[in-house]
């Protein structure tokens, strides 16, 4: 019996409590019944609480924060850094108290991240890929390798290469990948043009690896010899200087004797006005005593004049004999930048 009574007295007071409240349960015991209470369990939270700037509605009037907003900016992309001034608080979706974003739509960049080559300012300090930027090389034609004159600092991108050592970087077929062609050209940059054997004649080199000649055995005439120079980018030889004529005469010298070497030298247009084919002006000749004479002896021809030169008559010296003989070898000249003139 006395069981029960304490039991009835228990109920009585929570019945008392109740009323004395409104009527209602208070779960966070804040003194709001939780029908009145917008956060029922949160005792920090209910009618005529003092509001906090935080985001949240601390006394239960609809308006989170209200009359405690502060200056900020907009944060759409929620990385915690803004663009736009706006007014806010601090906590709240989509308010920053921290600007310097450049981008409010990307939540990968604001100040702070790592900069990576992707032509993105990413850290948003107004400078683009620093954390990625190695040693790069002007790749004006894109084939992969880029002028090791002209690096930068920087990404690899289409115009722009890792791998240095192009040659020519305005022709896509020159770099350091490039077969080897004969064409007058060092098309695989490795400092030679015409190089490995890749010419139907004798190769030299005056007066750098990168000029080339070519010394042909093939006797034919000097029409047919210049057309066979060109099919190459070659032309026979034109001599811009003594150095140039004395080192093509010693070097046919180191071939058998036989024919004389077809050179570029001809009074075809006017008989007497000796001239280089391709318009050169002549500052070097070296004819052999009484040459050039257009007289005949036992050449293929007799009935025509002799208007072309060629040298290794007499050691080294030149004479003028019929075009239209098809018994003698020829130089040839790559008709290249490195030209000597």
């Amino acid at each position: 019996m006395r069981g029960f009574s304490l039991l009835l007295l228990a109920a009585c007071s929570a019945s008392f409590k109740d009323k004395a409240h409104g009527g209602g349960a208070d779960a966070d015991q804040d003194g709001t019944p939780n029908a009145e209470d917008c956060a029922p369990d949160d005792p920090s939270i209910h009618p005529g609480a003092d509001e906090v700037c935080d985001g949240i509605d601390q006394d239960c009037d609809g308006i989170p924060d209200n009359g405690l907003t502060e200056a900020g900016f907009l944060d759409e992309d929620g990385d915690g850094y803004g663009l736009e001034p706006t007014s806010g608080c601090a906590g709240a979706e989509g308010f920053s108290l921290t600007g310097d974003d450049c981008n409010d739509t990307d939540p990968e960049s604001h100040p702070g991240v790592p900069d990576p080559c992707d032509g993105v300012d990413n850290d948003c300090d107004e400078t683009v890929d620093e954390d990625g930027a190695v040693a790069v090389f002007r790749d004006f034609d894109e084939d992969g390798y880029g002028d090791a004159n002209q690096p930068e600092l920087g990404c690899e991108g289409p115009d722009w290469s890792l791998l240095s050592g192009d040659c020519d970087d305005f022709d896509s077929g020159v770099s350091p990948d490039a077969l080897e062609q004969c064409n007058t050209i060092d098309d695989d940059c490795n400092g030679v043009a015409d190089d490995g054997g890749v010419c139907p004649c004798d190769v030299g080199w005056w007066p750098d690896s990168e000029h080339a000649y070519m010394f042909c055995t093939t006797p034919l005439d000097w029409q047919r010899s210049d057309d066979a120079c060109a099919v190459y980018g070659y032309r026979l030889v034109t001599f811009d200087s003594a150095a140039e004529g004395e080192w093509v005469e010693a070097a046919v010298l180191t071939y058998p004797s036989g024919p004389s070497w077809w050179i570029g030298f001809t009074d075809a247009a006017s008989e007497g006005s000796w001239s280089w084919a391709d318009g050169s002006p002549v500052t070097y000749t070296n004819w052999t005593s009484g040459e050039p004479n257009n007289s005949h002896g036992g050449e293929c021809v007799s009935d025509t004049e002799e208007d072309c030169a060629m040298v290794r008559w007499s050691g080294t010296a030149w004479n003028d004999y019929p075009c239209a003989c098809a018994t003698e070898y020829s130089v040839c000249e790559a008709r290249s930048q490195a030209r000597p003139d």
